[in-house]
């Protein structure tokens, strides 16, 4: 009677917990939002304009931009109460947690599914209101949910799951959704990119441990969702109001931009990326960084040939977060008596000597970071294709949001630019995670995502607290 009752115990479906969990953190979470803020209170009082919102989107493509979709959303929701939105955006971040379920962990039964939830809840979601709750999050966190939610389903078709019509359906739906934001679209590029490599080689045997791999029967979804976006880059680079914007936020934004030859941009850009997720400390970037510690240290025990070397490079990311946060901790906070949690831009032009030391240093040493993670993530034991999966996640989420450093807006577009590359932090650090040993180091691990929540409550919480008053 007991063995049933564990058994019964340890058939628990996890997947729904994590489902209503999610539901009501972010519920409770977007409760806090004090409403209408920043752009969301420009778009509302210029949908008051116009009579017609397909009229005024056309107006906005022909001058301003080119998310047609998500701004046709956008000024629908606008002029709806504050609650809709709320309502749908719990919505679209529990949609998030399922599709990072499906792709991850695929088992109702395994608890696996409430630390999917752990990572996306250390994710700082302050972030996804920088510019507005409604119009950041139909920008940056909508499309990173349908394109989870498109790839879960590659994830299935790979595993050889049958896939209905209606759900083919919502795929391409979503995959057109996640097209016609510019940053989204290069991700889905980048993605479609890998699978289509990556079936190629396996169907021809081209690479090493291709017979342990799988790939589906045909690649014609795979094959749409790569063609989806590259019509969305397509139709974002044709776009007229692409060229008015950016004309206009070189004027407003970055008057300097058009005098910065390609390096400068590149330097400026390279080192806002690294400064934020070590001028302030970052719970996303200091787990993954520590969990390349574990894994690396772990694998060289298995290794003897490369051993020392494996466990002297493993320690260099975390080494570097930790001595440039302190760095910061004390520069700002003990010694400038800083008060508020935020960032400075770089100096654009490097008439200080100072300045200049610094940003050198922070462009050697972030691409020492670089170096050392793909060497730690190609040396784990995960099969050849995963290996580079996780290696092309990050290097995708550093790509896309690199690439902001040919638009005047690499500053001003702040920090939910980088979402890209949080979620491929998060992905791979639920790998790493399974090559962690020991109860030191998964009590650790334990304690960081705990206290990545709560972080990550008091911040976005604080933020509203602040406009509210």
């Amino acid at each position: 009677m007991r063995n049933k009752e564990i058994e019964k115990k340890e058939m628990r479906n996890w997947y729904v917990v994590t489902m209503a969990v999610c539901s009501v953190f972010y519920l409770l979470l977007h409760l806090t939002f004090v409403g209408f803020t920043n752009d969301d209170v420009y778009f509302r009082e210029l949908a008051a304009m116009w009579d017609s919102v397909p009229a005024l989107v056309v107006d906005r493509y022909l001058t301003d931009s080119s998310r047609v979709i998500s701004e046709t959303i956008l000024f629908l929701l606008i002029q709806c109460p504050f609650i809709v939105w709320q309502l749908l955006d719990t919505l679209i971040c529990t949609l998030l947690c399922h599709s990072a379920c499906v792709l991850l962990v695929n088992d109702k039964e395994k608890k696996e599914n409430l630390l999917v939830l752990a990572l996306f809840a250390i994710y700082p979601y302050m972030h996804v209101g920088s510019a507005g709750w409604i119009c950041t999050s139909l920008n940056y966190m909508w499309p990173m949910a349908t394109l989870t939610y498109a790839l879960s389903g590659v994830a299935r078709r790979m595993r050889g799951e049958k896939i209905a019509g209606w759900q083919y359906v919502l795929y391409v739906i979503a995959l057109i959704f996640t097209a016609n934001c510019e940053m989204s679209a290069t991700v889905l590029v980048l993605a479609g990119g890998y699978l289509l490599l990556r079936y190629f080689c396996i169907q021809r045997e081209g690479a090493a441990g291709a017979q342990a791999e799988r790939i589906p029967k045909g690649w014609r979804f795979e094959f749409a969702a790569f063609l989806i976006g590259v019509a969305g880059l397509v139709f974002a680079m044709t776009a007229p109001g692409n060229g008015e914007r950016t004309a206009m936020e070189a004027l407003n934004w970055m008057p300097e931009f058009p005098d910065l030859n390609l390096f400068q941009k590149f330097r400026l850009c390279a080192v806002f990326v690294f400064e934020h997720f070590v001028m302030i400390p970052d719970v996303p970037f200091f787990l993954f960084s520590i969990l390349l510690l574990f894994a690396g240290w772990n694998m060289a025990e298995k290794d003897p040939v490369s051993k020392r070397m494996l466990k002297g490079i493993a320690c260099i990311p975390v080494a570097i977060d930790v001595l440039f946060t302190a760095y910061y901790f004390v520069k700002d906070f003990l010694i400038g008596h800083k008060k508020n949690y935020d960032f400075t831009t770089p100096a654009i032009y490097l008439t200080e000597t100072k300045d200049a030391v610094i940003q050198i240093t922070e462009l050697i040493v972030f691409g020492i970071y670089i170096a050392a993670t793909l060497y730690v993530l190609w040396h784990l034991t995960f099969s050849l294709w995963t290996r580079i999966g996780m290696i092309w996640a990050v290097g995708t989420g550093f790509a896309v949001r690199m690439a902001l450093m040919l638009s005047p807006t690499m500053f001003s577009s702040w920090h939910r630019t980088l979402i890209f590359l949080y979620f491929a932090f998060l992905g791979d650090s639920f790998l790493l995670m399974k090559l962690c040993e020991g109860k030191k180091q998964k009590s650790l691990i334990r304690a960081i995502l705990v206290a990545g929540v709560i972080v990550n409550l008091i911040l976005t919480v604080g933020l509203q607290i602040r406009k509210a008053y």
